[in-house]
Formats: C-alpha cells, sequence, structure tokens
C-alpha cells in the first residue's frame, strides 16, 4: 500500500519551514469575514424585528393615549368657552336689567313728584276758586279777586326733567288784583253759593273764565264738575286742553 502512495506523496509539494504567526487583528477580520455567512446573523435580525414591531406597537399605544387625552381637553375648552360666554352675557343682562330698574324707580320718583306738584296747583286753584266765589257773594259784583297764575301752576305740567329748583318753585303767590266781576259769571257765582253741587253752574263759569283766558279758575271749575260727574268726557277732554296754559296777564 506504501509502495502505491508513493507517486501521490512526490506530487506533494514540501512542508513550508519556519511560517509566520497571524496577528490577532487578521484574526478578527476573518471572523467578521464569517459572520456574514454565519447562521447567528439571521437569528439576529429575526430578534430585533420582534423588537421593532413590539416597539411600535408600543408607540401606537401611546399615540392613541395621546389622541384621547386631545380630545377630552378639547371638549372640556368647549364646555367651559361656552360657560364663559354665557355667564358674560348673564352679567351683561343683569347689569342692563339693574340699570333699567334704576332708570325706573328715577322715572317714578319724577312722576311721583310732578303729581304731587299737580296735586298741589289742583288744590290751589280749588282754593282760589272758593274764596273768589266766597267775595264775589259777599262783596257784591263791583269788587272781585281775581288770582293770579302761581308758580304752582307753572309747576303743573313741567317736563319731566325740566323740574325747577326749590328756591323757583317756593316763591310767593303773585299779588292779587282786584277787578270788577261781570254780571253772567256773578249769577253762576251765586248759583253755586246756593247749591255747592250745581254742575251746570261750575261748567258755564269754567267756559266764561277759558272765554277770558283765565286758565287756573276754568281748571279748578271744571275739576269740580269731574268730581261730581267723574264721567263727563267733554270736560275731561276740555280740561286736558287747557293744562299748563298760564293765564292772560291783565292790562
Amino acid at each position: 500500500m506504501v509502495v502505491r502512495k508513493i507517486p501521490t506523496l512526490a506530487k506533494l509539494s514540501p512542508p513550508t519551514q519556519n511560517a509566520p504567526a497571524i496577528s490577532w487583528r487578521e484574526k478578527f477580520r476573518f471572523h467578521l469575514r464569517e459572520i456574514k455567512y454565519s447562521t447567528y446573523r439571521p437569528l439576529i435580525l429575526s430578534w430585533l424585528e420582534k423588537v421593532l414591531r413590539k416597539l411600535r406597537l408600543l408607540i401606537l399605544k401611546t399615540d392613541n393615549l395621546f389622541i384621547n387625552w386631545i380630545k377630552f381637553a378639547r371638549s372640556k375648552s368647549e364646555v367651559w368657552t361656552i360657560r364663559s360666554r354665557a355667564w358674560m352675557e348673564h352679567r351683561r343682562l343683569k347689569k342692563k336689567a339693574k340699570a333699567q330698574v334704576l332708570e325706573k324707580l328715577d322715572k317714578v320718583e319724577l312722576s311721583q313728584t310732578l303729581e304731587k306738584i299737580k296735586l298741589e296747583a289742583a288744590a290751589e286753584e280749588d282754593e282760589a276758586l272758593k274764596e273768589k266765589i266766597k267775595n264775589l257773594n259777599g262783596d257784591g259784583i263791583g269788587r272781585a279777586v281775581l288770582p293770579q297764575t302761581t308758580n304752582e301752576d307753572k309747576k303743573e305740567f313741567l317736563p319731566v326733567y325740566g323740574v325747577k329748583s326749590a328756591p323757583e318753585t317756593a316763591q310767593a303767590v303773585q299779588t292779587p288784583e282786584i277787578a270788577p266781576a261781570e254780571p253772567e259769571e256773578k249769577k253762576y257765582i251765586d248759583l253755586i253759593a246756593q247749591n255747592p253741587k250745581d254742575t251746570a253752574a261750575y261748567r258755564a263759569l269754567g267756559f266764561i273764565y277759558l272765554k277770558q283766558k283765565n286758565y287756573s279758575d276754568a281748571r279748578a271749575c271744571f275739576r269740580q264738575v269731574l268730581k261730581i260727574e267723574p264721567d263727563d268726557t267733554g270736560i275731561k277732554i276740555k280740561l286736558d286742553e287747557i293744562k299748563g296754559l298760564k293765564n292772560k296777564k291783565p292790562r
């Protein structure tokens, strides 16, 4: 058998003597080249794929959580925006209602003041008429007290915001003048003295004073008619027409 292997052994190259040692760097490079064809590389890549898939799922779950938080914050923001607007509107309406109430109270106070002035003026005119009837009935036709327009007459129909100050409204009544009474006026005054509820005499006397432009006495006569006959529409209309009119100044 050895004899038969001799030709093959003769063809072999002789062994090298004193071969140089391989450095660690070359060995490291060699092993890196081996990794390219090693079975560990597919295992590592498979493990890395699994890790990346799990990481992606975790990121998606976190993203969904943030999306839900964003929706919750947005809904709360819309609710609070609506509440804030409703509260501001309620506050505005409350201020407006308060201002309207104050304005209404001011108007009521002014109207009450004006009504009080009107009542005082009417009472003064009624008292002046009674005094005039008394004087004319007691002193005869020749002398009569004609009351002039008082400050109360002037205040009776002032505008709501045009009421004068206290010093102006506190002036005394002007000095009455003595003037002769007309026979027709004396006639109805006598009738009223005999029957204080004679509405026809008050009505006729009121129109006489209205013709003389003695509006304060005319108003007093018409009011006496309405006290006895409250449903007299014609006298109501006539009384409304002469409200606020001043007496004609005697020449």
